[in-house]
């Protein structure tokens, strides 16, 4: 497990791009209070986020959204993100994928 105390992240990888031939990369990931995932962009691979507790707040390109438990987002590649805890302890399963043709199960 990763932790950044900078930006209240705790990464648990749960599959990589070793594992499955550079095509999935799943992540657990807890955010502290007020924790965050800096913008960013994926040029190559499109993303899926899924609140597994506690609430999210992101910024996919101009909109934002808020998302709790049991609700998920797709984030197309190419498209500025920001993510971070709407109150409190969250955690969210991100999944990046490589194929254009994958989709979340």
């Amino acid at each position: 497990m990763l932790h950044d105390p900078f930006t209240g992240q705790h990464l648990r990888f749960l599959k990589t791009g070793n594992q499955t031939g550079g095509q999935l990369l799943e992540v657990e990931v807890v955010l502290d209070p007020r924790g965050r995932v800096p913008r960013h962009v994926h040029l190559r691979q499109d993303k899926w986020v899924e609140v597994v507790e506690g609430a999210l707040s992101i910024q996919l390109g101009g909109e934002q959204r808020r998302l709790t438990s049991g609700e998920s987002v797709e984030m197309p590649r190419s498209t500025l993100q920001h993510v971070r805890a709407h109150e409190g302890r969250t955690r969210f399963c991100c999944r990046s994928a490589r194929r254009a043709a994958w989709r979340p199960p």
